[in-house]
């Protein structure tokens, strides 16, 4: 009964190959070229630091010696290690021709300051706000001043103690609390770092699966709604085919689409993940096991199928193409909405209201399965993939419920 529908459908996709190959290759293209953004792309800007000294002076307390020259130096390493341009003490005339992200000016009297017992010393910074890579170079400002006023702090305890003659730990003065942290998993046990990575993963995994819903949600909505307005849907009508293999069929032969991209986005990840492992040596690929691969392809797949199942019972009572691709639309937002939340949320430790209502929508187990099968929890995660299957199941009845060959003859196209 299916054969000849998905036959049909299948022939017609095959017919236009450039476009199945754009499908097919656009996750394996946009996933390296994430993890390429995301490493390389950041340093083809380069940023520009400006540093000037207008104190130079130095100043022994506590039988160490503080110097702004110590501070520059500091200040020039990070900034030259993190792929900035350094220039020291220029003129305003100068820096109006440069336009820096930073501006750096160790003021006069800066070391009397920092040194005394009874005064606070201040950088002037300018920040060019028409920068993005300012807020890259103030957390490396921040980070190497918070260094160097850590060491004049340890260096004014050790004078005063001298002062007293009371044996100090320096530690115990400045940093009289510290935390202990320990990485836990959902079990309470503690967490490898390993396990770590792969929650990280996971995230990574979810979010992947924004690149496989659109191409299918088009092909469903040409081979229904295009086929109507073609004029073609009338002769496959007249065929003796049960009306429920028509459905189906169409929905099977479309999937197919998400078979084709789910192994391609596999292999997208494996490239993305293939980046870091060489940048920063860290075999990243070895987390991924075949049992997570697994899980993915079959959540793109189940995603895939519900997008259509979503889709359908629309498609089959919109009057035009244009109302089936806005609401196509619809569905595309809500299931990109859902993929992207995954990146920044855990779902299931949002407030019990929105986490059901979250529930609802089908693409949120697809997630739940990644996450779950992440976490070793096997129940969970066959809870979510039933729960995805059963959603299917009842959007593909909908659709059959509302399946008219009255509407699809007579409707306004």
């Amino acid at each position: 009964m299916l054969y000849p529908i998905i036959w049909k459908e299948l022939r017609d996709m095959l017919r236009d190959i450039r476009t199945l190959a754009a499908i097919a290759l656009m996750p394996l293209i946009m996933m390296p070229l994430m993890g390429m953004s995301s490493i390389y792309v950041q340093n083809l800007q380069p940023g520009t630091v400006i540093i000037n000294d207008n104190d130079q002076s130095s100043c022994v307390i506590g039988g160490v010696k503080i110097s702004s020259e110590e501070l520059v130096n500091s200040l020039t390493i990070a900034f030259l290690n993190s792929g900035f341009k350094v220039l020291h003490n220029l003129s305003s005339d100068n820096i109006s021709n440069i336009s820096p992200d930073l501006i750096v000016t160790i003021p006069h009297g800066f070391i009397k300051n920092a040194t005394s017992l009874n005064a606070t010393a201040y950088l002037e910074v300018s920040e060019n706000v028409a920068s993005s890579k300012s807020q890259e170079a103030i957390g490396i400002l921040n980070s190497v001043v918070s260094e160097f006023s850590h060491k004049l702090s340890a260096s004014k305890v050790l004078y005063l103690s001298e002062l007293a003659s009371v044996k100090i730990e320096v530690d115990a003065i400045l940093s009289p609390v510290k935390t202990a942290v320990t990485l836990v998993g959902p079990s309470g046990r503690r967490a490898s770092y390993e396990e770590t990575l792969r929650i990280a993963m996971a995230k990574i995994l979810a979010f992947s699966l924004i690149f496989v819903t659109t191409p299918s949600i088009a092909y469903i909505t040409d081979s229904i709604v295009g086929e109507k307005e073609r004029k073609t849907f009338e002769a496959l009508l007249a065929t003796p085919l049960p009306r429920w293999s028509i459905i189906i069929g169409k929905t099977l032969s479309t999937s197919v689409i998400g078979l084709i991209t789910g192994m391609t986005d596999a292999a997208g990840l494996l490239l993305f993940f293939t980046l870091p492992s060489l940048t920063y040596g860290v075999n990243m690929i070895q987390y991924l096991t075949p049992q997570l691969i697994f899980i993915h392809s079959l959540a793109v797949y189940l995603s895939v199928l519900a997008s259509l199942a979503i889709i359908l019972p629309i498609v089959i009572r919109s009057g035009s193409y244009r109302v089936a691709q806005a609401f196509s639309l619809i569905v595309i937002s809500l299931a990109s909405i859902i993929f992207f939340l995954a990146l920044y949320i855990d779902i299931d430790k949002v407030e019990p209201l929105p986490r059901y209502l979250l529930y609802f929508i089908p693409f949120t187990h697809a997630v739940g399965m990644i996450e779950a099968t992440v976490v070793s929890n096997a129940t969970l995660a066959i809870i979510h993939t039933s729960v995805i299957i059963l959603t299917i199941i009842a959007l593909l009845y909908l659709s059959l419920k509302l399946f008219s060959e009255e509407r699809i003859i007579y409707s306004k196209t």
